[in-house]
């Protein structure tokens, strides 16, 4: 199967500031994709705009729409447990009740979470619920995965963790991460795309 993502001259401009413009750009699976630059550079958005969770301008083109999705920033609901809210969520995502038990209870375990699977969101940490981000977007085993600063708020231990299955993860699926920390992500077969004030100002292999 091609796994691909084509961007073609789209555009998202806000009110205030940011965004990006007439941006062209394509990721394939043969790579871990890795998105740089300040903080206003558009790493976000141009994530935003390929989930399809922002209106914008010009034409994205993801192949196939099975997209994963770990945004900076995850509304949780604070009276619901961890585990009933990675039931709904899987079951929303049609996967299979036995299956879904299985891998919910291997991620958990994964990243230390399975002491806290009954807790509901209220009462725990910033780093507990970007662990659950981090599980909710890769349990399905989607064909294309973007992380949007995917160790904000992480403990050196669990950031190490989430490092490994993310590059786990790019051997079979088509994954981009938006990040400050490219070091983190060091393996054989990289891309870092530079956005700076909306626009990519540089890509390599590195």
């Amino acid at each position: 199967m091609n796994i691909s993502v084509k961007v073609d001259g789209v555009t998202k401009k806000y009110r205030s500031q940011g965004g990006i413009e007439n941006l062209s750009v394509s990721f394939d699976a043969a790579r871990l994709n890795l998105l740089v630059g300040p903080n206003g550079s558009g790493k976000s958005t141009l994530l935003k705009c390929i989930v399809g969770v922002v209106r914008y301008d010009g034409v994205i083109v993801a192949t196939p729409r099975s997209i994963g999705y770990a945004p900076e920033e995850y509304v949780l609901p604070q009276f619901m447990s961890v585990r009933d809210f990675l039931q709904a969520v899987g079951r929303v995502r049609d996967v299979e009740r036995a299956i879904l038990t299985e891998r919910i209870e291997e991620l958990l375990g994964y990243f230390g979470m399975s002491d806290h699977a009954h807790k509901p969101f209220l009462g725990l940490s910033n780093g507990m619920k970007q662990k659950v981000n981090l599980i909710q977007a890769v349990m399905n085993r989607p064909k294309i995965l973007l992380f949007d600063e995917p160790l904000r708020a992480l403990d050196e231990e669990s950031r190490d963790r989430a490092t490994a299955l993310i590059r786990e993860r790019s051997k079979e699926s088509l994954v981009i991460v938006s990040t400050h920390y490219p070091e983190r992500f060091r393996i054989r077969n990289r891309r870092i795309v530079r956005l700076e004030a909306g626009r990519i100002v540089d890509e390599n292999d590195a």
